[in-house]
């Protein structure tokens, strides 16, 4: 969105994740359409890839009214996911049929009734509330387990809410890994490597056999189930999603 962004030689713009854009800096797509359909030498193209059940904000996004987004193709199988996450991933989806975020169109939310998915695998989903404490302990016996049935740590992701958490929590997961990597004297090179951990938005679009979801809350409550449509989403065998407790024993977490 910069003025002095040279765009002279650009021929073909493709957006991802398009519904976690905003306009704070411009209308984005009003100017990518302009870099398009500015040259007429050769046929340009301007591709638009969004889920809308995946939203992130509750701003302007800069797209075009539901209604005016033409031509276009809607993508309703699920093929990577197990069958407990998809079914989960279902069940998401109705909350924000139901109860829908001001910045999703009504008229999207149509696509619930379409969706279906390849049954394969089951799948495995565990939702479990646990001390700070009793969570990393958890995470670290299951990567061992998993790494020690010939997973590699490209396998498996640990998804935060936050920055925040992430670095809060990274540090620890890693030192409780390592311990059991040398207790169960495997060779270190096969210990979980800190590129394992990420934040659930930052890592949309990407999936791994096995993700567990650390304390998984929406900073804007009406967008809690979005958050959870992206976590699970990720997850193509195992899923664990974990929430922390306070000292107290209550859950930190946002009504879902």
């Amino acid at each position: 969105m910069k003025g002095y962004f040279e765009t002279n030689r650009i021929q073909h713009i493709i957006v991802d994740e398009a519904q976690n854009f905003h306009t704070e800096d411009g209308n984005w797509c009003e100017k990518a359409k302009g870099i398009t359909q500015g040259g007429k030498a050769c046929p340009r193209m301007f591709w638009i890839f969004l889920d809308y059940f995946q939203t992130s904000h509750l701003k302007e996004s800069g797209l075009p009214d539901f209604e005016l987004q033409y031509p276009k193709e809607e993508l309703t199988q699920v093929v990577r996911n197990g069958d407990k996450i998809a079914e989960f991933l279902q069940q998401e989806l109705g909350k924000i049929r139901d109860n829908p975020p001001c910045s999703i169109p009504r008229a999207s939310l149509n696509i619930v009734h379409e969706f279906k998915w390849s049954q394969s695998i089951s799948g495995t989903l565990k939702i479990k509330y646990l001390t700070s404490e009793k969570m990393v302990s958890y995470v670290a016996n299951k990567c061992d387990v998993f790494l020690s049935k010939g997973y590699s740590p490209q396998d498996i992701a640990v998804l935060f809410s936050t920055d925040r958490e992430k670095k809060a929590y990274e540090h620890m997961f890693l030192r409780e890994m390592r311990k059991k990597r040398r207790a169960s004297q495997m060779n270190d090179t096969s210990v979980c490597h800190s590129n394992m951990f990420d934040r659930i938005r930052r890592f949309s679009g990407l999936e791994r056999s096995i993700v567990f979801g650390i304390n998984p809350i929406a900073t804007e409550q009406p967008i809690s189930h979005n958050l959870l449509i992206c976590l699970a989403s990720r997850a193509m065998k195992y899923l664990y999603i974990l929430y922390a407790l306070t000292p107290e024993g209550q859950s930190s977490t946002v009504a879902c």
